[in-house]
């Protein structure tokens, strides 16, 4: 029997179709049966005998007739997308967010607060308090919620459930998927926050057409999504971007490689910004943190980019330039079809997005930069909740 990779576990054939069907109904419905054989490459027999499951179970919903192209008028079917609800969790550095959202990925209840920096404690006690938040807020029947997926960052053990942090933040060394199992009576599941984005754009953002699509998480790593697949590489960690720090080897033979250095999530934009000033550099930066440097962020420089600040435009299209090279080297990589820019610095707007493609035609090979599409993330601060929800989604289609 063929299989697939999805998550932690292979997909029977089953699941398979499952989760083909009930996606391109998602997607593109309202849909009839014949398109969705289309879409699908199942035959319209298989096709309406698993749809038909779909209904009984009240998962799918017949909704009027569709326009005929000759001979009886074929019925139309939605997702029910009320018929059961999934929780996303962001376990970010500085914050911890939850989502509760239908199985279109709408959002119904949010609560969001501050991560704790000292204990696994505090972290696991604050993870359920958020996600016993968004329950109650929600009013949703507690029996109809069918899974929990955490997006965090730092190194994980899927299998184990633990989180080791290396952004000054306590590590979790406890089963945190297994306690919030035994505590909200649901499957948990952990994922890197990096590749739960990924997932998220490609299911409800930016990449749904593409065979391949990479997401840049602000240029310190990168989710890869292939064939509607995340791809986690043989060790469960691809997707880094940058090579050792700790190297001590000059220019000897492979020249620069500042571009493969590892960089903050800011790409240094708060860094120049405050470097500029120093230097004496007039900017509105300076009057929005009113001569304080210590405060000026990457938001404060996207605020003056908005205000049309020469200076601050001028930064962020450099920090485009960098982030450029790397998006290029992986274009030539891999080929793919799209390339999506998040991870919060796509609030620049345009002034980044259009450098990185400026970088992309010089760098990358003709034929694939003229392919791949480079869009910003369309997630925004949710993308790692709503990723996560997404993945708890998939699951539910699979075990239908």
């Amino acid at each position: 029997m063929k299989t697939m990779e999805l998550e932690d576990h292979t997909l029977t054939e089953r699941e398979r179709k499952n989760v083909s069907i009930l996606e391109a109904i998602k997607r593109y419905g309202p849909i009839s049966r014949t398109d969705i054989s289309k879409l699908t490459k199942l035959n319209i027999v298989t096709v309406s005998n698993y749809v038909n499951n779909f209904i009984e179970q009240g998962l799918v919903i017949e909704k009027g007739l569709d326009i005929s192209s000759g001979g009886r008028r074929p019925t139309i079917v939605v997702l029910n997308p009320k018929s059961s609800y999934v929780i996303g969790v962001d376990l970010g550095v500085f914050h911890v967010l939850a989502v509760l959202a239908d199985l279109e990925g709408n959002i119904v209840a949010r609560s969001r607060s501050i991560r704790p920096r000292d204990t696994a404690d505090n972290v696991v006690s604050t993870l359920t308090r958020e996600i016993e938040k968004t329950i109650q807020s929600s009013g949703i029947d507690p029996k109809k919620i069918r899974g929990i997926q955490i997006g965090a960052s730092g190194v994980i053990d899927r299998e184990v459930g633990t989180i080791r942090c290396t952004e000054g933040v306590a590590s979790i060394y406890v089963p945190v998927t297994s306690l919030l199992q035994d505590r909200f009576k649901m499957p948990v599941k952990l994922e890197h926050d990096v590749t739960t984005a990924a997932y998220g754009e490609w299911s409800l953002g930016a990449g749904t057409d593409v065979d391949i699509m990479l997401f840049m998480y602000s240029g310190v790593g990168c989710g890869m999504i292939i064939n509607g697949e995340i791809y986690h590489g043989i060790s469960g960690t691809a997707g880094e971007v940058s090579i050792k720090d700790q190297l001590d080897i000059g220019d000897v033979w492979i020249g620069n490689i500042s571009a493969l250095k590892p960089w903050a999530s800011h790409l240094g934009i708060p860094d120049e910004a405050r470097e500029i000033l120093e230097k004496g550099g007039v900017s509105k930066i300076s009057e929005l943190v009113q001569g304080n440097l210590e405060k000026v962020s990457m938001e404060t420089v996207f605020e003056a980019v908005k205000a049309g600040d020469k200076v601050a435009v001028e930064i962020v299209q450099k920090a485009g330039e960098r982030l450029g090279v790397r998006v290029s080297f992986l274009i030539n990589l891999l080929n793919p079809g799209a390339v999506v820019i998040g991870g919060g610095v796509e609030a620049a707007g345009p002034a980044l997005i259009e450098s990185v493609k400026k970088m992309v035609r010089m760098c990358a090979f003709e034929e694939m930069a003229n392919a791949v599409k480079i869009v910003p993330a369309r997630l925004g601060e949710n993308s790692v909740a709503l990723g996560a929800a997404s993945l708890v989604i998939r699951d539910v289609f699979a075990s239908v």
